[in-house]
């Protein structure tokens, strides 16, 4: 517990390995996967973008109140960039935290 707690985004190969660095027995990585499920901790995604401050909330009803008269056909025209990603040849290999459950 004290691994995750100094760095929540370590992987779970590198808890095993710091586990094993001083223990005088190794385990597994399915072996700390399982205990740290156990402990009550999960497995996320970590936010990746810093919220979001009074000037970018003014910015945005800005933007909004400029673009309220717009009509579907305007709208047609727009590139939305908030649609899912997808990856055709390669793992994403996105990294994750450990959290505590709520």
């Amino acid at each position: 517990m004290r691994i995750l707690k100094r760095d929540r985004r370590a992987t779970l190969p590198h808890i095993a390995e710091d586990f094993n660095d001083g223990a005088s027995t190794s385990v597994s990585v399915r072996i700390v996967q399982r205990t740290v499920i156990n402990m009550g901790s999960q497995s996320r995604r970590p936010t990746r973008v810093p919220l979001l401050t009074a000037r970018h909330k003014a910015l945005l009803i800005s933007w909004a109140r400029q673009h309220y008269h717009w009509t579907v056909d305007d709208w047609k025209y727009v590139a939305w960039s908030d649609e899912s990603r997808f990856q055709l040849y390669q793992a994403d290999a996105r990294v994750r935290v450990w959290r505590q459950h709520h």
